[in-house]
């Protein structure tokens, strides 16, 4: 009975998992999961092509990583960006998507960066 016990402490502890340590890693799993998220959305609900999607998160993230070290302000001036591309294309909510994954990709970089 003593080693069901000692194999109880032993299992996963979600409030350790979820300190201050891990929060890179939180953020991460966040931003993947939200990723394939609006992928999905974008395929279902709008009718993107799926490589389309890919692309566009492709390129969301790699402009994210090209202007990793420039003030938030311009961040905010390219998601502004991001979703007037959106009306000119007549695509809002799909370009919408992308310009919440380049912002949690913003948010992704910082918290890394401040690690």
């Amino acid at each position: 009975m003593s080693d069901i016990i000692k194999k109880s402490n032993n299992s996963f502890n979600i409030k350790s998992f979820l300190s201050k340590d891990n929060l890179p890693l939180l953020s991460l799993i966040f931003l993947v999961v939200y990723t394939v998220v609006a992928i999905v959305l974008s395929c279902a609900l709008f009718k993107i092509n799926v490589v389309v999607a890919c692309v566009m998160v492709i390129l969301e993230a790699g402009l994210v990583a090209c202007l990793n070290r420039i003030p938030i302000w311009v961040h905010g001036l390219v998601f502004i960006a991001q979703i007037v591309c959106g009306i000119i294309a007549s695509q809002v909510p799909f370009m919408l998507l992308m310009a919440f994954v380049y912002a949690f990709a913003v948010t992704f970089f910082f918290i890394w960066a401040n690690r």
